[in-house]
């Protein structure tokens, strides 16, 4: 009851924080929460070291970061089309258009790095309709967020609705993806950053059966701006051999998100350890999701 309480607490009150206001309040919710997470300071140093082995790590940077897309996303609840137009630029819209075209779904796949809630409002704001697969959400504070993500109109279906996600792609719609972590322990293994990691694979494998393109795209704050920098559609390539072929496409995406990562990487909001040794032989273990649209079991 209490929870529920402060969540809605929260989505009545972050929303009118003046936008001035929110780079200060970001350095002050961000340091706390900083100095108040050992565990995930360590994980965050760690893999900054791995993705970016040239720099000193900016863990204060990752929290301060975090706190201001969360900010951003319960100021969405208050957002105009017209604002968010303003808001957010896009690098490579042609791209998203030119897949869009072919009539047969895009699959928008991302990380969690930088403002990409905001990000996403733009296809909403541009009149795209987008789909959003999430997992089920057992804090009130996830589904606050949650229902700030879809302020503009966007639709949230479960993970584990694997023929409605394969539906939106059959019927040439725009799916959202957050393809970073594999987070039930499905998909498949692959190099990144020198080390094998276990990556979610079933919007590669989707969009495979679906004929649909996938676009990788990352959000970037650039002052009191954000940009959208959409990449040219992977050149997946279908042989016959759905394995090999998600392989293939997976290899790829990871190439895309590394330069992304490599290039902020205090903008990757990942606060577990992800490159450790022992995150590794969980990857060696895990399995790849079933053949088909069944495959999908995993966060967004």
């Amino acid at each position: 009851m209490l929870a529920t309480v402060a969540a809605r607490a929260l989505e009545r009150t972050l929303p009118l924080i003046p936008g001035p206001a929110v780079p200060a309040l970001s350095e002050l919710i961000g340091s706390l929460t900083w100095l108040a997470s050992s565990r995930a300071r360590a994980a965050v140093r760690d893999n900054q070291r791995v993705i970016a082995p040239a720099r000193r790590p900016a863990v204060r940077r990752t929290f301060v970061n975090q706190a201001h897309n969360y900010l951003d996303t319960f100021r969405l609840l208050r957002a105009s089309r017209e604002r968010i137009t303003e808001w957010v630029e896009a690098e490579g819209w042609e791209h998203f258009l030119a897949a869009h075209a072919r009539g047969k779904g895009v699959v928008m796949a991302s990380a969690h790095f930088g403002p990409v809630n905001v990000c996403g409002q733009l296809f909403l704001a541009r009149g795209y309709h987008t789909t959003m697969p999430v997992e089920e959400e057992h804090t009130e504070f996830g589904r606050a967020v949650n229902r700030a993500r879809a302020a503009l109109g966007g639709t949230f279906i479960a993970t584990s609705s694997a023929r409605g996600i394969y539906r939106v792609l059959r019927d040439g719609g725009v799916l959202g993806v957050i393809a970073d972590r594999a987070v039930t322990g499905t998909g498949e293994r692959v190099e990144f950053f020198g080390h094998q990691v276990l990556l979610p694979s079933a919007h590669i494998s989707l969009a495979l059966r679906a004929d649909a393109a996938v676009i990788p795209a990352f959000a970037y704050r650039q002052g009191d701006k954000v940009s959208l920098h959409f990449e040219p559609a992977l050149a997946l390539v279908r042989t016959g051999d759905h394995e090999a072929d998600v392989r293939l496409g997976m290899r790829e995406f990871a190439r895309v998100m590394e330069r992304h990562l490599a290039r902020s990487p205090a903008e990757w909001a990942v606060f577990e350890p992800f490159f450790s040794d022992d995150s590794v032989r969980r990857g060696g273990r895990g399995r790849r999701g079933p053949k088909g649209p069944s495959s999908p079991r995993r966060r967004g």
